[in-house]
């Protein structure tokens, strides 16, 4: 769960970005940058909703950041042709992947926004599922190239944990 930073100077303010890697207080104006903000190394730094806050990610888990709400409709296209497919052919690996791809599923459908921490696990389901569509439906695979590759690079970054 996201945590709001509080202004270092005002202490009731929150920073919201101002340039890439500059914030200002919403109420006292005091500039920040990123390096004003320590961050353990399984934290990172996102903004909701227009608000900085820190977010954790376990070892492993990789943060997805949407920059378009169209993004988690077309992920959860791939989940539910995927999760079809599977009935006749088999998609997923382990029984337990079906119940990953379907509370993913749930997740997508309840938080469109992001940002999502996804586990190893379930960037292994997204990514069959988009395996999936990009068989079946290769022109709806061409619709988001970049945030594709990004699902896929996330993946496998988590296939290798940083190790602390």
């Amino acid at each position: 769960m996201p945590v709001p930073i509080l202004c270092h100077i005002c202490h009731g303010g929150r920073y919201q970005p101002e340039n890439a890697g500059t914030y200002r207080c919403r109420s006292c104006g005091s500039p920040a940058t990123e390096l004003t903000f320590p961050v353990q190394s399984d934290e990172r730094l996102v903004v909701l909703a227009g608000v900085l806050q820190v977010l954790t990610v376990p070892n492993g888990h990789q943060v997805i950041a949407p920059d378009r709400r169209c993004y988690a409709p077309h992920l959860g296209a791939s989940l539910s042709l995927a999760l079809r497919v599977n009935r006749t052919h088999p998609v997923f690996r382990q029984a337990e992947d079906i119940g990953t791809a379907e509370d993913l599923l749930s997740v997508l459908d309840a938080d469109e926004r992001g940002p999502w921490v996804l586990s190893p696990t379930q960037l292994e389901v997204l990514t069959r599922a988009m395996d999936v569509r990009n068989a079946l439906l290769p022109s709806a695979a061409r619709q988001y190239p970049d945030f594709d590759a990004e699902i896929r690079a996330a993946h496998t970054r988590s296939r290798h944990p940083r190790t602390t």
